[in-house]
């Protein structure tokens, strides 16, 4: 017996995702970011590298066929 996973799309919100691509962290609540160093991204040049001092919360990312098609 095969059983399938569907969850909402996260890039739509309107259809029922069947491609998983793994948790995401996001940044929620009260916090700053907070510089912790500095690298070289080639035509861009120094760029900041920061970190969220707040808690994060996890999300599973899903797209429907469609988003992912398009992406």
């Amino acid at each position: 017996m095969t059983t399938s996973t569907y969850r909402k799309c996260t890039v739509c919100g309107k259809r029922k995702g069947t491609n998983y691509f793994g948790r995401l962290q996001i940044p929620t609540g009260k916090g700053k970011y907070k510089k912790v160093g500095e690298s070289i991204m080639g035509p861009l040049g120094k760029v900041k590298i920061v970190k969220w001092t707040g808690k994060h919360k996890y999300i599973e990312y899903w797209e429907c066929d469609r988003c992912e098609k398009e992406g």
